[in-house]
């Protein structure tokens, strides 16, 4: 595959920082949404409700690190 066309670097830099937000937005309510139907289906109370929002949130942060890594690196090879 081709190198992306310069042109439309910095487009992408910036939608890929975009998506910050919504990660740390969406992480914590996709795993709040799995520990629910699992604390209904295993009866565990809320327990899992809270240790699935944790993991979702700890995700969120992670890929957050990983993309901000990542644009240090791109600003770097300029």
């Amino acid at each position: 595959m081709d190198s992306p066309n310069p042109k439309y670097r910095s487009i992408r830099k910036v939608a890929n920082l975009g998506t910050i937000p919504l990660l740390l937005g969406v992480s914590p309510l996709v795993g709040l949404g799995m520990g629910y139907l699992l604390d209904r289906w295993l009866g565990t109370g809320m327990i899992l409700k809270l240790v699935f929002t944790g993991l979702g949130f700890a995700a969120g942060v992670r890929e957050m690190l990983r993309l901000l890594a990542q644009s240090r690196r791109d600003r770097d090879d300029l």
